[in-house]
């Protein structure tokens, strides 16, 4: 069963070509407009309605009020026209105040304000006595009914209706605008060529259903299966087509003979009927709510939920053939006034498909998927991030929380303290903090339970280098344990061990463990994130540009390398022309003293933090990078490195990246720092001056892991 996403069109029932008799439709005929056009689009509806009222009203102030949660394509037609938009805020209920609007009018004098009810509901109603005040003050009004088709109250007050027909039935092209003001019909285009193209896709999705019924148990053969893909890329070619337009063209006589056949009521009422069925069976979930209550929905397009991780949700449900949109992505117009609330509602809202295509079967699937999305185990994470702790063990356990989320499951951060705070609230990810010492960690095993229980939390991600056989232990019986093992110092009593590692081979893991525990060892499993495989990679040097060098340490550097590597190499001939971009980590303990030495020198770059790593690597022909994690990522990225030892934990890296001439490696900084930074600048001097061993450097490190890591170790968590 597949639900949603574009309209399907059977072929038997289109007209091609020929003429049709003039469009009349009596959701449209309500708003007792005295002009009424039908037009390709609800955007060319509005490109229209503003032609007209630039004929009828040339004095008019090209200034218009919008509200700041809007689809970007409602912006095309007045940035087109040089019209200044000013937008104003809507709440998570989706309204308005009507203090707002007046203060805004008063400030910026607009000729117009635009509203748009939201999905079926009346939200604009608390503001139509404050509207007919400012119209009567001499601002019109334009109303967009896209999302309120059906709804009585909708446009009868309005100087323009707008709409769009293409959200609510199976037509390749459709909007309309009405309005008492003369509409300047003349500029109208031919839609014809448009909507030929257009219905292409349509008919082709109805193909591809219908035979996919055809199919035992719904399935299709290879060579139909690329179908789907086709009809989906020809109808996003054609929308960001229809985006780019600037012109208005009429409604195709296709479209118009379809519509003239349609049973509103009926479509109305299924809608209704379907709306009513899910909202009453979601009722309770904890993971997704109902955005506008049932009573004041009266026609809806979506049904419109809150969801605590929507990306999670939409995946899961597109996984099982449910296509729930995302209304709106934010556009470049509105991004910079976006609020609390309407920056929620931009994340945190997806819509549920309702329309007449369905019934009560579809609605009880939809239902079904949903409860199962539920249902997903909460897995729980604990690790810290600190002016002690690195923030390697954090970073890692997100991206691996981020491939857990994609397969539905549900996420809890726990920390010892609130210093990782800041990163896992930026990432989305829902985190509590126990108030503990984070190196002793058995003091907090009470509290932990409790956290545990409340969450219900089945299994317990562990990454710390503080944790103990006992501490596990104590756990065990409560929840599935999963921890981190780079050093093998212990023997853990876990049900999943994780050591990514090349160099876990030195250990004997197998006859340690004995089959009582679940193996993750090597290669195959290192955590990085999705950005270092879809990166671009540099290839080669451009002769242009000068030599940059990406220089990182981790998030402690307790020896202050970073610090140390600039002051020596810019006392280094060969390195004097070299650009350094430099990460530094948040809790970094020189950090202050770094930026102030970029201050005097203009070839040093710091970003504190670094919030696009791979786009930097990419940038750079070369790095110098402390051991650990950020050595996988670097090889994703066929960056030729420098790297040194900085912790005890990472003495087993140098085998292996050393080898194949992987990376230059320079030393322990513990033991020698300023031997280790003089190895550091001469293994620069050699990248910079040789470019056939980078061009080596890059073909090793190719090799070195596929980027997929956290997938796995995710999918095995969940199988816990």
């Amino acid at each position: 069963m597949e639900i949603g996403s574009i309209f399907e069109i059977n072929p038997a029932t289109v007209k091609r070509g020929g003429e049709t008799e003039a469009l009349h439709l009596a959701q449209v005929d309500k708003y007792g407009k005295q002009q009424c056009c039908f037009t390709a689009s609800g955007r060319e509806a509005i490109e229209l309605a503003l032609i007209s009222l630039e004929r009828e009203c040339p004095d008019i102030p090209k200034c218009c009020l919008l509200p700041a949660y809007m689809c970007d394509c409602v912006f095309l037609p007045f940035a087109h026209r040089g019209w200044e938009m000013v937008f104003y805020s809507v709440d998570r209920d989706m309204e308005t105040a009507g203090e707002e609007l007046f203060r805004l009018a008063l400030e910026y004098d607009p000729g117009l304000i635009f509203i748009h009810p939201y999905y079926g509901t009346d939200t604009c109603a608390g503001l139509r006595g404050q509207l007919s005040a400012l119209r009567r003050s001499g601002i019109l009004l334009m109303e967009d009914v896209t999302q309120s088709y059906y709804l009585e109250e909708a446009g009868k007050d309005a100087d323009f209706v707008v709409g769009s027909l293409r959200k609510w039935y199976a037509v390749p092209d459709g909007g309309f605008v009405a309005s008492d003001i003369p509409l300047a019909e003349d500029v109208l285009d031919s839609g014809e060529a448009y909507a030929r193209e257009r219905l292409v896709p349509l008919v082709q999705k109805w193909e591809y259903l219908k035979e996919k019924e055809r199919r035992t148990g719904g399935t299709l053969t290879a060579g139909w299966l690329p179908r789907k893909a086709e009809y989906l890329r020809r109808n996003r070619s054609l929308e960001n087509a229809l985006d780019g337009y600037q012109g208005v063209r009429r409604i195709s006589s296709i479209s118009a003979e379809i519509l003239s056949k349609v049973d509103e009521e009926d479509a109305r009422r299924r809608r209704a009927e379907n709306y009513h069925t899910l909202y009453q069976k979601i009722c309770g979930m904890k993971r997704l709510w109902a955005a506008l209550p049932e009573e004041e929905m009266q026609a809806p397009l979506y049904l419109p939920v809150y969801v605590k991780e929507r990306d999670s949700l939409q995946r899961f449900l597109s996984e099982r053939g449910i296509y729930a949109p995302v209304l709106w992505p934010v556009g470049e117009e509105n991004k910079d006034f976006l609020e609390g609330d309407e920056t929620y509602i931009f994340g945190h809202m997806l819509a549920l498909p309702v329309d007449q295509r369905y019934g009560i079967e579809e609605m009880a699937h939809i239902a079904e998927v949903l409860a199962l999305y539920e249902k997903q185990p909460v897995i729980g994470i604990r690790a810290d991030a600190n002016e002690t702790v690195a923030t390697g063990h954090v970073m890692r356990c997100m991206t691996i929380a981020e491939q857990i989320k994609k397969l539905g499951g549900q996420v809890l951060f726990i920390t010892a303290d609130e210093q990782a705070e800041n990163m896992l609230s930026r990432a989305g990810l829902e985190h509590v903090c126990l108030h503990t010492q984070w190196n002793r960690m058995e003091e907090e095993l009470p509290v932990l339970r409790e956290v545990l229980q409340l969450a219900g939390i089945k299994t317990l991600l562990v990454d710390s280098y503080q944790v103990t056989p006992a501490y596990l232990e104590a756990l065990r019986g409560y929840v599935k344990l999963a921890c981190i093992d780079d050093c093998f110092e212990q023997v853990f009593p876990a049900d999943m061990l994780i050591n990514y590692n090349a160099y876990h081979t030195r250990f004997p893991y197998e006859e340690t463990y004995g089959g009582r525990t679940k193996l993750l060892l090597g290669t195959d499993y290192v955590p990085l994130r999705e950005e270092f495989g879809v990166a671009q990679v540099r290839d080669a040097q451009d002769e242009e540009k000068a030599f940059s060098v990406l220089l990182s340490s981790g998030g402690g550097d307790a020896q202050n390398a970073i610090l140390g590597v600039l002051q020596r190499a810019v006392q280094i001939e060969e390195l004097q022309s070299v650009i350094f971009h430099v990460a530094v980590g948040a809790y970094h303990p020189q950090g202050d003293a770094i930026e102030a030495f970029a201050k005097i020198h203009e070839k040093v770059k710091v970003y504190r933090p670094c919030l696009d790593m791979a786009g930097l690597m990419a940038d750079c022909d070369a790095a110098v990078s402390a051991a650990g994690t950020m050595l996988f990522e670097l090889s994703a990225m066929r960056v030729p490195t420098v790297f040194f030892q900085s912790a005890d934990n990472q003495r087993y890296d140098r085998e292996f990246f050393e080898a194949e001439e992987r990376m230059l490696f320079a030393g322990d900084i513990t033991q020698d720092r300023d031997a280790c930074i003089e190895a550091i600048c001469e293994g620069l001097k050699r990248l910079k001056s040789d470019d056939g061993l980078r061009q080596r450097m890059k073909g090793s490190l190719a090799r070195v892991t596929d980027g997929n890591g956290a997938e796995r170790i995710a999918a095995e968590i969940m199988g816990l």
